[in-house]
């Protein structure tokens, strides 16, 4: 393995981090949406897909949703990258 291989690893495990932990503030982000407009603690499953429409179009939530891109682009990459860099072989 390469350094180069390594280091783009090591910054997609960093990428990786990033976007799970922002992937779970949004579903709690989401579920506190879906608990506001119910008045239900633990709303169901419709509500949360009717937050979560709400969240994705909510200009108060667009940081956290372009953070959730760059890591979802930030895990992607590499692996398409590193995939091409080591076709599989039979």
């Amino acid at each position: 393995m390469t350094l180069a291989t390594t280091l783009l690893l090591i910054l997609q495990g960093a990428c990786f981090i990033l976007w799970a932990a922002v992937s779970f503030r949004a579903l709690f982000q989401i579920r506190a949406i879906a608990a506001g407009r119910t008045g239900q603690m633990f709303p169901g499953p419709m509500s949360f897909l009717s937050a979560m429409g709400a969240w994705i179009r909510d200009p108060q939530h667009k940081f956290a949703r372009a953070l959730w891109l760059a890591g979802f682009i930030g895990i992607l990459l590499p692996s398409i990258w590193l995939a091409m860099q080591a076709p599989i072989t039979e």
